[in-house]
């Protein structure tokens, strides 16, 4: 009896979706600030917490990566999922601190933006660990 191996993390591509969506999510928070005309604290927290959860997503990546040869790619998945769920609320909350902004604004920002990333990264790695598995016998 054999095991398979492990499909490799695909860190290339994680990153490559994540700065993808961010830079949707940052193109649509752009076009509703035009359409919709919000206030400059609700634009400027709303950047600033997508920022704070694309950095969580980057480092959790990251981490992943860092983690997948001693790990399997499966648990270093789940170990970068943990890292951006413990770091994006981290740094929205720290970046907050720093900058003089209204705290809503920052803390939907950062949970939405954590959430659509989240979504498009777990289709990438569902994606890649399809692509790695081995067929299946009959």
């Amino acid at each position: 009896m054999s095991t398979a191996p492990s499909p490799a993390y695909p860190t290339g591509r994680l990153l490559l979706v994540i700065a993808a969506t961010s830079a949707g999510l940052l193109v649509m928070w752009l076009g509703l600030h035009a359409v919709a005309g919000f206030e400059e604290g609700v634009y400027k927290g709303g950047i600033i917490g997508l920022v704070a959860a694309s950095l969580a997503h980057l480092a959790g990546t990251l981490a992943g990566a860092a983690l997948a040869p001693a790990k399997g790619a499966t648990a270093a998945y789940l170990a970068s999922t943990l890292v951006r769920f413990m770091l994006t609320p981290l740094l929205a909350v720290s970046l907050y601190f720093l900058l003089p902004v209204r705290p809503q604004p920052v803390l939907v920002g950062a949970a939405a933006g954590y959430l659509l990333i989240l979504v498009a990264d777990i289709g990438t790695m569902l994606k890649a660990m399809q692509q790695g598995a081995p067929p299946a016998s009959s």
